[in-house]
């Protein structure tokens, strides 16, 4: 796909630049636009385009220099877009293909920079603590850990980033762990994190990690 009539787009609070422009994707059927979470709650299913006019930006990352992009020279055929921000918009729009064009913000994926989205516990520190090592965690140092007041926790059985996750799914659906945004916890909050997830660990066909499970800058 080949992108006209973009502006560049400054993010607040950071200097980073990306590209303002749009896409229709009831039309534009000719890249590839990868997802890395599930949803947590569906977004209202009713077709309404006065809503979808409203809609912020989608965000996503391009493999393209930052320079090119902050000096607006995206002239070059995009095969592959990858979602940052906006997946309740994006599965709305998937559903319904409205034949209107979507604004989108692309950035550089040198810009990028993801961390663990916060998760605070639902039950003493204690009863998770003890939950970890009914499940095979101890403390350790480990590449793939789950971290709870600077102390880390790993399972020698795991040995991928999408083997943790899973387990994180697990205890958001046993309602041990509640997501809750990064720059919203107070000092009374508990706060887990995983190891966090790479750019390059978004590809693995057929996975999507759980729902916020990456807190991703720049954001809108």
């Amino acid at each position: 796909m080949i992108f006209n009539n973009f502006e560049k787009y400054k993010f607040n609070g950071t200097e980073v630049v990306g590209v303002k422009t749009t896409i229709n994707l009831s039309k534009d059927n000719d890249i590839e636009i990868v997802l890395h979470e599930e949803t947590q709650d569906k977004f209202e299913q009713v077709r309404d385009i006065e809503t979808v006019k409203g809609f912020p930006p989608l965000v996503f990352s391009v493999d393209i220099d930052r320079d090119v992009i902050s000096n607006l020279d995206v002239q070059n055929q995009i095969e592959k877009l990858i979602l940052l921000d906006g997946h309740h918009r994006f599965e709305h729009l998937s559903l319904y293909s409205y034949d209107y064009p979507i604004p989108v913000v692309l950035v550089s994926n040198q810009d990028v920079k993801i961390q663990s989205y916060n998760s605070k516990i639902n039950v003493t520190k204690e009863k998770f603590i003890e939950f970890l090592l009914e499940n095979n965690f101890e403390p350790s140092s480990s590449k793939y850990f789950i971290n709870i007041q600077d102390n880390n926790y790993s399972n020698k059985k795991i040995s991928s980033i999408y083997e943790l996750y899973d387990f994180k799914r697990k205890l958001f659906n046993s309602n041990i762990i509640n997501s809750i945004r990064n720059d919203a916890s107070g000092d009374e909050d508990i706060i887990v994190n995983f190891t966090p997830v790479k750019l390059c660990e978004f590809y693995r066909e057929n996975y999507l990690f759980p729902p916020k499970s990456t807190w991703i800058s720049p954001r809108i």
